[in-house]
């Protein structure tokens, strides 16, 4: 048995046997009168055969069942094993895509006999995986049951062997390929928050993430259909990365004019009582502080060391400096100034790292919740055995059918 998914077209193809046995009271015969001949070979054309057909068929006008001989037994036991290849519609859920697991059922039963006519019965309660071939998808599990079926047109019974079969991708590919490339893409967004504030890297690592998203969410859309009703969750988490990325760039761009521009006026006293005060301490801005301070010490050292003869030593003024030290004071005092724009800039580097490192993890958690449920929720298949199916209807011709 094979199978395979064509996520475009909604539909499964399975390529396995059928193996089908009725008995035929017209090909009954005694062995003596033919030579102890117990059982033949012949083509199924030649005999009746039962109309049983795929109700959920993705494919019309083609024959469910290759033409093999089939095996004709002395008490009129009649025993068919035809190749054949079924494809159904299927309902497809991409919410943990490309690790989702899929249940699509295979609806069969005959065309045109009821139940009073044709009695159907299952031999097995599902396929025989000795032969199974692995291709992308791999077969978990094959239920069967055998259901009775009333239509509001007839009053007659039509029985419907229903085959649930349950299928995991098998996806290390997609691993490697997609979720261990969004490892760098987190870190390329992360890190762009630590370079220097005046660093024009930021702008260029941002660049680099939104062009490698970009492309993943191109590849999304080539693997995944448009019209559905289920995103998947890989595909929310890379646009949310897109979203952030561009908060990103407009964060790096404030960045690096704020720490790059000469500013005459200082930074505003409250947020300058803040950033050296404990949400200082919190985001780690030690160092640009000592710097500043360090800068401070200088010029308040510059003015003690120069100052003016009109004055006493306890009232310090620059008036009276010449104009090279005036320069160099005016010059410190600037140079103060730009440092707390800078401290002003790598606080929001900060913030805004603490902030998408949150965002990252709330994110996390959330969908491995979700992608939880969804995988709880695709295990839980009917699980019913040909026993439990006890619906008896004696008909004209027995037929008992496994695929």
């Amino acid at each position: 048995m094979h199978v395979e998914l064509d996520n475009k077209k909604n539909t499964m193809s399975v390529n396995t046997w059928v193996r089908m046995s009725w008995n035929d009271e017209k090909l009954k015969w005694d062995p003596k009168d033919y030579g102890g001949v117990k059982e033949v070979s012949v083509s199924i054309h030649e005999i009746w055969q039962p109309d049983l057909y795929l109700y959920n068929s993705a494919v019309y006008g083609v024959e469910n069942y290759e033409s093999r001989h089939c095996i004709v037994r002395q008490d009129g036991e009649v025993t068919w094993v035809a190749p054949t290849v079924f494809h159904s519609y299927c309902e497809f859920n991409y919410v943990l895509w490309p690790f989702e697991t899929n249940t699509c059922v295979l609806n069969i039963g005959s065309w045109t006999h009821n139940g009073y006519e044709i009695d159907i019965r299952l031999q097995e309660a599902g396929f025989d995986l000795h032969y199974y071939s692995a291709g992308e998808w791999k077969v978990k599990n094959v239920t069967a049951h055998r259901r009775v079926k009333v239509y509001s047109c007839c009053a007659e019974p039509y029985i419907v062997l229903d085959y649930e079969i349950k299928m995991t991708r098998s996806s290390e590919l997609y691993y490697h390929v997609i979720f261990v490339a969004s490892i760098p893409i987190i870190s390329l967004i992360l890190v762009t928050f630590w370079l220097r504030p005046q660093s024009e890297m930021k702008l260029l690592l941002n660049i680099c993430a939104v062009t490698i998203d970009i492309l993943f969410l191109l590849y999304f859309g080539y693997k995944v259909p448009a019209r559905i009703n289920n995103l998947p969750l890989i595909v929310r988490f890379f646009s949310g990365c897109l979203c952030q990325m561009s908060v990103s760039i407009i964060v790096s761009a404030f960045v690096i004019h704020v720490s790059s521009s000469s500013f005459d006026i200082p930074i505003p006293r409250r947020i300058r009582n803040q950033l050296y005060g404990k949400l200082g301490r919190y985001l780690g801005l030690r160092n640009v502080i000592r710097e500043i301070e360090s800068q401070k010490l200088a010029e308040f050292e510059e003015i003690h060391d120069n100052p003016s003869p009109n004055l006493g030593t306890s009232d310090l003024s620059i008036s009276g400096l010449d104009n090279g030290d005036q320069q160099c004071i005016i010059s410190q005092s600037r140079n103060v100034k730009r440092l707390e724009w800078i401290l002003l800039a790598t606080a929001v580097d900060r913030f805004f790292f603490i902030l998408f490192c949150s965002i990252f993890s709330i994110l996390a958690i959330a969908y491995v919740r979700v992608g939880s449920d969804a995988f709880s929720k695709s295990f839980n298949i009917m699980n019913i055995s040909p026993s439990s199916a006890s619906e008896n209807i004696t008909g004209i011709d027995f037929f008992e059918g496994s695929v």
